[in-house]
């Protein structure tokens, strides 16, 4: 397989929109502070805020930043300003947050918080139970929280500081959810004022400065002295600009603009002095994956069959895309689940070795034997992967046709079944619950393809304790061929010499990764 000068150039495109997206401005998941040091756990000590502005970058503005209607992106602003039920750490380990405690029930299907006493809303509003049941009802009725909220039957404050969330069923991916926007706590009074998309009152870690502020420009925040574990946060302001090209994010480093920046290739980073910058690379951060949707054969017939998924697979020759495309960046990979997680296995892996021979004979067995024709939506986010697809899908068989579909139309397309596989990326969140229920669900899984042997394990997983817990489902998606995953990202990166950087698991998340240098 042969891949073309031009196909590089435009992958590393991909790159740059992947690195920006991952690092300084959108995923769609979140993290927010620990009740102990981010990174080791340890308790931390006091110390004064540094009067210095961090300064970061987002690729775009946010449109709603109330609760429950987050719009998606950089979740920094809107997870300094509120404050969650539960914590994520740099490792994304749950901790201590609003709740001070949490317990489920001996069948999962209750979850008891207890909350903190003596918080209040930077409003003067009081922060107890009735204003957490409160906040997390609106997210169960959210327009952008609701889907991963539906196990949710009731939420209750049973006293000031007791908070019962009854399930319908044991929901393994509820605990990090409440370390994110879904456990999200505004002020109540709020909670459905339309002032809250612009203008929202929490009680997190900084507070939104509307003087220093212009709504899809440039936000301010400033500490909050109250905050419980101010510690954490030791700037006193940090300001988030939209940028929305990568390359004048990379030189808005280089001026001493910015203090960070995604790079879309490690080529780069000989244009960073190492006197003068730190460059490296983020853990995990996005994975590109073909999905192959119709696993039902109701918009392509040859999707229903097994082994016309699996040869899909066996057409990818994932290592050599990766390693032209996007050296040190894109890493092989046929797993939907990160690498860092408990799902993953090496093993597993190994599972769709190149193998042209295999494939189409596996197309010929399913009754394939002269391939098929497909057609794809093209958009923004498939367009630099469109002719490595195209060609090894050819080697197969298999006729690729891409139909240009702009990106605002794509869900609706997809929702409404004019596509049986389609190109596109989805960010890794920390958690195995949560990476496989975002590709089992909405526009990745739009025709509800599901097995009673898929459900068993789903349901074992939810149930399970164990770090590995979701490795059987991880195991089975990848042996049924529900997706053929192609590359995971390690978006590269540059800080200037004013700060510290530790790449967390979740990254445009929060400003917890950064520190004034020493």
């Amino acid at each position: 397989m042969k891949i073309s000068t031009h196909l590089r150039v435009a992958t590393a495109v991909v790159a740059a929109c992947l690195a920006l997206s991952a690092c300084s401005g959108g995923t769609n998941d979140d993290t927010t502070s620990g009740a102990t040091d981010p990174v080791t756990g340890a308790a931390t000590s006091s110390a004064p805020a540094v009067d210095y502005t961090l300064h970061l970058s987002m690729q775009a503005p946010p449109s709603n930043l109330s609760i429950g209607n987050y719009s998606g992106g950089d979740t920094t602003i809107f997870l300094s300003v509120y404050d969650t039920i539960l914590h994520k750490d740099l490792e994304a380990a749950i901790q201590p947050g609003l709740a001070e405690k949490w317990e489920y029930n001996a069948d999962m299907t209750k979850l008891t918080l207890t909350i903190r006493q003596g918080i209040k809303f930077t409003n003067g509003e009081a922060l107890d139970a009735q204003a957490v049941a409160a906040s997390l009802k609106a997210s169960c009725a959210g327009s952008s929280t609701a889907e991963n909220l539906k196990s949710i039957s009731s939420v209750d404050a049973t006293d000031a500081s007791t908070v019962v969330i009854t399930l319908s069923k044991p929901d393994a991916a509820l605990i990090p959810l409440l370390g994110g926007i879904h456990g999200a706590v505004g002020a109540p009074s709020l909670l459905s004022d339309e002032s809250s998309q612009l203008k929202p009152i929490g009680s997190g870690a900084y507070i939104l400065d509307e003087a220093g502020s212009t709504p899809g420009s440039v936000y301010l925040l400033k500490k909050n002295p109250d905050f419980y574990n101010a510690d954490l946060y030791p700037f006193a302001t940090v300001e988030e600009r939209v940028i929305a090209d990568n390359t004048a994010a990379q030189n808005a480093v280089k001026a001493g603009q910015l203090d960070y920046s995604g790079l879309p290739s490690m080529d780069l980073f000989s244009q960073f002095p190492a006197a003068d910058f730190t460059t490296g690379n983020n853990r995990p951060g996005a994975i590109g994956i073909l999905f192959l949707a119709d696993r039902e054969g109701k918009v392509v017939p040859a999707l229903a069959h097994q082994e016309v998924r699996q040869a899909i697979n066996l057409a990818f020759d994932r290592a050599t895309i990766a390693a032209k495309l996007g050296p040190g960046i894109m890493n092989p990979t046929v797993q939907v689940v990160n690498p860092a997680g408990g799902a993953w296995g090496d093993d597993i892996n190994a599972t769709y070795n190149y193998n042209v021979d295999k494939a189409k004979s596996l197309l010929a067995t399913a009754g394939f034997a002269d391939g098929f024709a497909i057609t794809m939506p093209s958009t923004v986010m498939s367009t630099q992967f469109e002719p490595i697809i195209t060609q090894s899908l050819a080697d197969i068989g298999i006729t690729v046709t891409w139909e240009s579909v702009p990106f605002q139309d794509f869900y609706t397309k997809v929702f409404g079944g004019n596509y049986g596989m389609y190109f596109m990326y989805n960010g890794f969140v920390g958690n195995d619950a949560l990476d496989i229920n975002a590709v089992m669900g909405g526009a990745f899984n739009p025709f509800y393809s599901s097995t009673p042997e898929l459900q068993d394990l789903m349901d074992k997983a939810n149930t399970s304790t164990s770090a590995d817990a979701f490795k059987g489902v991880n195991k089975y998606l990848v042996d049924q061929a529900w997706f053929a995953p192609i590359v995971y990202m390690t978006p590269a990166y540059v800080i200037s010499n004013n700060v510290t950087y530790t790449p967390p698991v979740i990254t445009a998340a929060s400003v917890l990764p950064w520190a004034p240098a020493k």
